[in-house]
Order: structure tokens, then C-alpha cells, then sequence
């Protein structure tokens, strides 16, 4: 079978490994999950997206820094599509696109779309960009996804909720940047933490260079030390570095599509946290497109399929 990027080399490993990847993709839910639930509460607060942005990339990029320089030479190995696919794909504009995205909707819209809606993305990067063949295996997955999307679509257009449709379009062009994303992991061949180091080095000098020029009217001293540091720590530390190496180590191990699979657990954990901590409430047509997204995740995946076969 070609290694291509919608269907690489079968991954040949252990029992013990692929339960140790099964834990990395749970883990990366709950990561993706307190991520969106802290951009809502962050959207709340009086902090600002750039001040966000910059627990997100300058914390992780000054302690990954290391990490980066000692691996630049591996670095330059890397065809540059898929640096540009690290870099740009989990960047400053997908940080700054969810986060506003985030302001103008519920939770469980991003944390349905973004990680929903990747494989849709990744496989029509594939088809149009790199012009590989359509499986007929994904078709009813990305076509429940989509039923799934369009579902949400109307219900904003059919109530003229013009923020909703505006945050569920920012949710989309979110997908697509982490699509790249995807893609330069699956087929760079970099190990997990040189993967996080590479995706905040460049960021965290770029929105630091950005605040130093611009100097952007900024928020922090309205919040106390104790939420200042949270938001820090959950930004830089769990959503910076760890989600990037966890989202890695479960690829490397299950591969994309039984990642993308357990991945869609994250709009229920998302949406049952944003329930208990923010009081969100649940509508039958967000449910009802929820629900296709998640299933349309599985069936594109192929997982299914290959516990059956």
C-alpha cells in the first residue's frame, strides 16, 4: 500500500504500546476539552486574546527553546510543507481564530467542530492539494460530518444568530489550520516533543515581537495572582506543551485515524464540563449535529470497520 497521507504504513506495535497510545488519546481529550472550556472562561474575564496568546506560545516556546536549537539540524530534514504545517497549523491565527470564535458561541460548538471536522479537512487537503484518490471507505464518515455541520449552520441562520454563524466559521478555519497540522506530524517523522518545541519556538517569538512593536493595551493587572498564574499554567503548560506531545504520541502509536476516533469524544467531555462549571445548556439541534460529527469521526476513521473485520 503507498504511504500516503490518508493512509500511511501499517504501525506495527506493541499491545503494551498501543494501550499506552489509547491513554495518550484520553488524555489529549481531557487536554482539548479544559482547553476549550478555559477559552470560555477566559473569554468572561477581562484578559485579552493577545495576553492568551502569549501564555499559549511564549511559556512553552521559552522552555521548549532547547529543545528546538538542539534539534534545528533534524529540523532542516523536514520538507518544508509539512514545517509550515507544524508551525502555521497550531500558530498564533488558529489560537487567535478559536479563541474569538469562542467569545461569540458555546463551548460544545467548538470543541464539536475543530477536532469533528479535521478528518473532512485532512481529506479534502489530500484529494484537492496533493491530489491522491478519494476512498470510497471515508465517504459516509465525511458525508455525516458534513450533514453534521450543516445541521449547526442552519440552526444559526434559520434564528439570525449572526455570532453564532460567525463563530462556527472561525471554529471551521480553525479545523483546517490543525489539519495541516495533522498532516506535517503524520509525515514528518519528528519525535513528540520535537513536534511541540517546533509548534512554539517560532509562535512565542512571533507574538512576543508582536507585542513589543505594537504594545496592544493589555488586561492581566484587572486579575488576581491566582487566576493570572491559572490561566498561565493551563495555557502554557497543559494546552502548549502537553497537548501537543500527548496529540503526537497517540499518532505515532495508534496512527491519525484511531486518534481522530478517540478524539471524538471531546465535544461530550467538553459539553458535560462546560454544563457543570458554566451552566451551558443544550438545544436539540446542537445535540443532533453533535451527535453526526462524532459518529461521522468514527466512520471516517475506519475504526469500526477494522473491529469488525
Amino acid at each position: 500500500m503507498p504511504n500516503t497521507i490518508l493512509t500511511v504504513k501499517d504501525i506495527r506495535i506493541t499491545k503494551k504500546q498501543e494501550v499506552i497510545g489509547i491513554i495518550f488519546a484520553l488524555i489529549t481529550v481531557l487536554i482539548w476539552s479544559s482547553y476549550a472550556l478555559s477559552l470560555r472562561v477566559a473569554a468572561l474575564s477581562p484578559l485579552t486574546l493577545i495576553e492568551l496568546t502569549f501564555f499559549r506560545y511564549a511559556i512553552p516556546g521559552f522552555l521548549l527553546l532547547p529543545i528546538f536549537i538542539k534539534s534545528f539540524k533534524e529540523y532542516r530534514k523536514v520538507p518544508p510543507l509539512y514545517i509550515f504545517g507544524i508551525v502555521f497549523g497550531s500558530g498564533v491565527l488558529f489560537f487567535l481564530f478559536s479563541g474569538l470564535g469562542m467569545q461569540l458561541t458555546k463551548v460544545a460548538y467548538g470543541s464539536t467542530l475543530i477536532p469533528g471536522t479535521i478528518p473532512l479537512f485532512v481529506t479534502l487537503l489530500a484529494v484537492i492539494v496533493y491530489k491522491q484518490a478519494f476512498p470510497s471507505s471515508r465517504k459516509i464518515g465525511i458525508s455525516t460530518i458534513c450533514f453534521g455541520v450543516i445541521v449547526m449552520l442552519i440552526h444559526a441562520g434559520s434564528s439570525f444568530d449572526v455570532n453564532l454563524l460567525i463563530g462556527q466559521g472561525l471554529f471551521l478555519l480553525s479545523a483546517l489550520m490543525w489539519s495541516f497540522f495533522t498532516i506535517g506530524i503524520r509525515q514528518s517523522g519528528l519525535s513528540p516533543l520535537k513536534v511541540a518545541a517546533l509548534a512554539a519556538v517560532p509562535n512565542g517569538f512571533f507574538i512576543l515581537l508582536w507585542i513589543i512593536v505594537t504594545m496592544p493595551e493589555l488586561a492581566y493587572m484587572q486579575l488576581s495572582f491566582y487566576s493570572l498564574i491559572a490561566q498561565a499554567f493551563v495555557q502554557g503548560i497543559i494546552i502548549g506543551i502537553f497537548s501537543g506531545i500527548c496529540f503526537s504520541a497517540a499518532i505515532v502509536r495508534l496512527g491519525a485515524e484511531k486518534t481522530s476516533a478517540i478524539g471524538a469524544l471531546t465535544p461530550a467531555c467538553a459539553t458535560f464540563l462546560a454544563t457543570i462549571f458554566l451552566g451551558e445548556e443544550m438545544d436539540i439541534n446542537l445535540l443532533l449535529g453533535m451527535t453526526l460529527v462524532i459518529v461521522g469521526v468514527f466512520l471516517a476513521s475506519g475504526v469500526l470497520k477494522s473491529q469488525r473485520e
